[in-house]
């Protein structure tokens, strides 16, 4: 035996006993010639997850990695690579958000495939077919096959024995308005569902692996888990105790210190600083951390929020109102009673929010009017559904007030986070106010969150009693030292 030939029967025999994580490594150079390898726990870790999958331990996974950590190359290149190495029959769908990304993966593994390397060791397990070698789809003489799609594609006619969805969103789809991002995680959702759900071989034996960056609360990772099954491999850049990983088959996330680094050789402190400044805190929270939030909260944070348990003495009261009809969307009808304690604490009293029609909506706001009687005003936003509000009501209920809102968003929960943050904002007690529970997580998630209704309600109220506020203030002083009432009016 030559030293060519031994050199492939060391190989074979290295795979053979070392899996997947050995294979990694005696074919980086085909796939990555110009890159050293730079190894890794995780890498071994995830390499341990899907040699689960294909030992059928495990037929649902979720892998949540940091960019730039050879999720894809390892999940979408040297895996079905190795698999084919002693199981060529094996049926492989990939896809996604991009058609363009899913090919070039299916590329990357074709070639390795067609390396001298590949084919010296392994290459009397299968031929490739041909008449069916392209670069969507390519299949071998054991009926095995891979095929790539995106996730607003088709697979027709084909079921897999493995898919793999690597990258459903984009970070950009999920930094748009609500209405933008609903459409968006809801579409990859249903395609989840109720595209590829039905393109199994064997639905018993058959697995599902998602691979992503955790990106809003309700991404298709946090959506499949959230409903349950699936195992879940999540490590973060930086190592947080309260996000603590193991999984069924026995990992346990080694790092012991908060801020432990996932993979030092490639990103260190220093550099983690600049990427860290290039997302922001909501970037490095989803990107990096996993955290589609951070764990304190993106603009209002957990550790400002406050509950009240004995109800306080409110000196001024107002009713604050979203609304979005059932017929128009998915969104609810929020309406907040808020008001203003001697003590000058913003208190959050009473909340409704369901899906209502336009006449449901008015039976709503007629029901807190008259439960709530003292109300100093009743904030309906003038735009879309709530100018149709306010031109039944405001001759029916007194202080009917129609709110003109300026700027966006985030930008009005940014002026009025001041008074979160300086601990004037109270809350109703969740043990005895459940619905306050949904009112807080939104308010932690927002502006990722997939609903912004009570967030919007929120700062609709809280702006009116502040701006009433300093204008009481101004006219205590106006009159103290002119007599001027002008300011308060």
């Amino acid at each position: 035996m030559n030293n060519k030939q031994a050199l492939i029967e060391l190989d074979r025999s290295l795979v053979k006993k070392g899996g997947l994580k050995q294979f990694v490594r005696l074919a980086w150079n085909q796939v990555e010639p110009s890159r050293q390898f730079l190894p890794g726990w995780h890498i071994d870790a995830v390499c341990e997850h899907l040699e689960a999958i294909s030992k059928g331990q495990i037929t649902r996974l979720v892998i949540n990695l940091p960019p730039g950590c050879m999720k894809s190359l390892l999940a979408c290149v040297f895996w079905p690579a190795w698999v084919w190495t002693f199981k060529p029959e094996c049926k492989w769908i990939y896809a996604s958000y991009s058609m363009a990304l899913s090919q070039r993966d299916n590329l990357r593994m074709r070639r390795l495939l067609e390396t001298d390397w590949y084919q010296s060791r392994w290459g009397n397990v299968f031929k490739p077919l041909k008449d069916n070698w392209g670069a969507i789809k390519f299949m071998n003489d054991y009926a095995g096959f891979r095929l790539c799609t995106s996730t607003d594609g088709t697979v027709t006619g084909e079921h897999a024995d493995v898919q793999v969805c690597d990258d459903p969103i984009k970070p950009q789809d999920t930094r748009g308005g609500a209405i933008a991002t609903k459409t968006v995680l809801n579409s990859c959702l249903e395609w989840w569902n109720e595209t590829m759900s039905s393109r199994l071989v064997d639905f018993n034996k058959s697995a599902r692996v998602i691979i992503m960056q955790r990106l809003h609360m309700q991404d298709l990772a946090g959506h499949v888990l959230k409903e349950g099954g699936y195992e879940h491999l999540c490590l973060p850049m930086e190592y947080e105790p309260k996000a603590f990983c193991s999984t069924s088959i026995g990992f346990k996330d080694p790092r012991i210190l908060e801020g432990e680094l996932l993979w030092p050789a490639k990103f260190s402190s220093e550099t983690l600083v600049q990427l860290k400044k290039e997302l922001g805190k909501r970037g490095s929270a989803a990107q990096l951390q996993q955290q589609p939030v951070p764990l304190s909260g993106a603009i209002f944070e957990k550790q400002y929020i406050n509950f009240w348990q004995d109800k306080p003495d409110i000196k001024i009261m107002v009713s604050s109102w979203d609304c979005t009809f059932k017929e128009t969307g998915t969104s609810y009808v929020v309406g907040q009673i808020w008001g203003v304690s001697h003590d000058d604490k913003y208190v959050l009293l009473d909340q409704i929010r369901n899906r209502m029609s336009f006449s449901e909506t008015l039976s709503a706001i007629r029901k807190f009017a008259s439960k709530y009687p003292y109300c100093a005003a009743h904030l309906i936003e003038e735009k879309a559904n709530g100018s149709a509000i306010i031109d039944v009501l405001h001759t029916e209920i007194a202080g009917i007030t129609a709110v003109l809102p300026l700027g966006g968003k985030e930008s009005r929960a940014h002026a009025i986070e001041s008074l979160w943050s300086n601990n004037q904002v109270i809350l109703p007690d969740p043990q005895i106010h459940p619905w306050v529970n949904d009112f807080a997580q939104e308010l932690l998630e927002f502006p990722s969150s997939i609903f912004d209704d009570q967030v919007d309600a929120m700062t609709q109220a809280l702006s009116w009693l502040r701006e009433r506020a300093l204008k009481l203030k101004n006219f205590g002083r106006s009159m103290a030292n002119t007599g001027d009432i002008s300011c308060f009016l």
